[in-house]
């Protein structure tokens, strides 16, 4: 049987890849802070997990993910919208793959940034570093809290 964390973050990179092509590499454990350099999305997962799923990436990365879901490359005020809706989209799918396998979770609405942020309030954190199809680079971060 596979930990709960183990499920949420299978259920996350299965979403994104969902919206988005990517490739990942493999994932490691990180302590904060984290800094975020052009873009990225909080969520807020509470219920049978709690913690914070994070998507980070350059500006390129979540350009090419609107291209994949709309057919169109995204810049200025519609690419900071769009990044809180990629990450909404994404933790909205993770929500109801984990629902699927009985785990039940609910997610707080995206909180988006840009800029140089340090990302910190979490002791350790799972990060999943991936490239899309043209070398854009993100990584999914999940930070965990214990129970």
């Amino acid at each position: 049987m596979t930990s709960p964390i183990t499920e949420l973050l299978n259920a996350a990179l299965n979403s994104i890849c969902e919206l988005a092509t990517i490739q990942t590499e493999k994932p490691s454990m990180v302590s904060a802070p984290i800094l975020q350099t052009d873009y990225g999305v909080l969520v807020g997962i509470v219920g049978a997990i709690k913690g914070r799923l994070l998507i980070l990436g350059e500006t390129a990365m979540f350009s090419q993910a609107g291209l994949a879901m709309y057919g169109m490359e995204l810049s200025g005020e519609m690419l900071e919208s769009f990044v809180g809706e990629f990450g909404n989209s994404v933790a909205g799918h993770t929500a109801t793959k984990l629902y699927d396998q009985g785990v039940k979770i609910d997610i707080t609405p995206p909180t988006t940034m840009q800029g140089m942020v340090k990302l910190g309030g979490f002791s350790k954190a799972i990060e999943v570093p991936f490239a899309t199809s043209d070398g854009a680079s993100g990584q999914l971060v999940l930070a965990v809290e214990e129970s």
